[in-house]
């Protein structure tokens, strides 16, 4: 063993001939003294060590002048020395804490050199966000609709609108739809006035600003004012889930891979309807008690992303890096992975009994989630020779709520169902509601339905089908239909033993 300032040359476990893999041996240190619990790595590399209580790390690798090794921890910004450097210290500097209220946020769109706008770097990052549901929360027609009441033409005061029926909580959507408008804008209020950088929902610049949630339980306090930010008065600063880069601007923080980051804008009880409760149905399910975390499917790397910034002389594994679209594949390749649907029929001498399940599986909340209309119809029509639906004998049927052509048919509605006052159903979560009902399926969960048909039913066609709002509202308000089918099975009765 030769121990040579900072190198310590020590054969690794299991080598045998040729010259023994260096170990760099060095500290990391702040301003008040050593710092343990640093992750420290070769930039980019995929090995990890971490300082002990003297701040002391000892990493495998040959050092170069070209190769930099970095030091990270939540509580400051990332720091790197070359290799070769004697003596090996890297000295962390602490995160800001102040948090510059009049900060001008940055305008993601790519636009010429010059401006230092995410998209222009961040390329592949951008055009995934781009198409997701965070670069419309301020500004998708069907959010305003419901907002101030209009149809999808823009026609005033055509069904459900929140500003209709109270007109005091036109800021209640702000703080989650669209988080960077600023307290002195009237869009803070009336979110039909937002514009500029604001209208672009929840985009890059906000979301890594964000050092801390404030609390693990959510509910009542919702979007940016759950959220501890840190927007820099001089120069900039970022979060984010890597520890190793290190351009003197950017945090490590792990927990923007932890369920609890998305809580915020995913768990709401506002106007005391529990609107959103993603982040809740979560915490009760396997997944949670697994470890798995919410990003783990809706941020799962695509595999074609090698480096985070165009012209990132750092090489990644493809599978390290965060899908930014939210989906993996899209939303309906998401609700058909989580869904499992089955089917039997059988033919008696005067009957046709069809069994079916509905199943939640590889999913770590309630199917479906998110917005509290969104829900799921089951549908099973049984036909006769010429294609004609039968009348159901014996069996659950669509409630009212399902809405005109489906309401009676049989079947069964996955939903949570708000009942307002005056004994209406569904309703919207502004009113005063007098009963939640909730027929969602919880994680692993599976309902079995028996439906039976006269004879003559020759075949059987089950449906699921998916719908983020109720079809009353749509059709009021001319909405596309956007109705998704996410499993089915076409069955043939068999023919019944003599």
């Amino acid at each position: 063993m030769r121990w040579c300032g900072r190198l310590l040359l020590l054969p690794l476990l299991g080598f045998s001939g040729g010259d023994p893999e260096p170990i760099l041996v060095g500290r990391v240190r702040d301003d008040h003294g050593p710092v343990a619990g640093a992750r420290v790595r070769f930039r980019g590399g995929a090995e990890v060590v971490v300082t002990d209580e003297t701040g002391t790390f000892r990493l495998p690798g040959r050092p170069s002048a070209s190769r930099r090794i970095t030091a990270a921890t939540p509580r400051h910004l990332i720091g790197s020395v070359p290799s070769d450097s004697v003596p090996l210290v890297i000295t962390l500097q602490p995160v800001p804490s102040d948090d510059d209220e009049e900060y001008s946020w940055v305008d993601p769109a790519p636009q010429s050199a010059g401006e230092h706008r995410c998209g222009r770097c961040h390329r592949e990052a951008y055009r995934e966000w781009s198409a997701s549901g965070h670069a419309r929360s301020a500004t998708n027609r069907w959010f305003r609709s419901l907002f101030d009441g209009s149809d999808w033409h823009g026609r005033p005061n055509v069904g459900w609108g929140l500003l209709i029926d109270h007109p005091d909580g036109a800021g209640v959507c702000t703080a989650c739809h669209a988080p960077t408008v600023s307290p002195g804008d009237p869009a803070f209020f009336d979110l039909r006035q937002v514009e500029g950088v604001a209208a672009r929902g929840v985009h890059c610049d906000f979301c890594h600003k964000i050092a801390d949630v404030w609390a693990d339980s959510q509910g009542l306090t919702h979007g940016r004012f759950a959220l501890a930010l840190r927007r820099p008065r001089a120069g900039q600063l970022f979060f984010g889930p890597f520890d190793d880069v290190d351009r003197g601007e950017d945090v490590y923080a792990p927990f923007y891979r932890h369920s609890r980051y998305c809580a915020p804008c995913h768990e709401g009880i506002v106007f005391g309807v529990p609107v959103y409760t993603t982040y809740s149905e979560w915490r009760e399910s396997p997944f949670a008690r697994q470890g798995q975390q919410c990003q783990d499917c809706h941020m799962k790397p695509t595999g074609r992303q090698t480096e985070l910034a165009i012209g990132s002389d750092i090489r990644r594994n493809p599978w390290s890096v965060s899908n930014h679209r939210f989906f993996a594949g899209s939303r309906a390749d998401m609700l058909r992975q989580a869904a499992r649907l089955s089917a039997e029929v059988r033919a008696g001498s005067d009957e046709v009994v069809v069994e079916v399940a509905v199943r939640a599986e590889s999913v770590g909340h309630r199917l479906p989630t998110g917005f509290v209309d969104r829900h799921l119809l089951l549908v099973v029509d049984g036909k006769d020779a010429g294609s004609s639906s039968l009348p159901l004998r014996r069996g659950p049927v669509l409630p009212s709520a399902a809405g005109p052509g489906w309401a009676g048919r049989p079947g069964r509605l996955y939903a949570k169902l708000l009942t307002d006052d005056s004994g209406h159903s569904p309703a919207p979560f502004w009113r005063p509601i007098r009963s939640v009902a909730d027929t969602r399926l919880a994680p692993g969960q599976e309902d079995r339905l028996r439906l039976v048909f006269p004879p003559g039913t020759m075949q059987v066609h089950v449906q699921l089908l998916y719908r983020r709002f109720w079809k009353e509202v749509a059709d009021l308000k001319g909405w596309p239909d956007e109705t998704l089918v996410v499993a089915e099975r076409r069955l043939v009765t068999p023919i019944p033993d003599r």
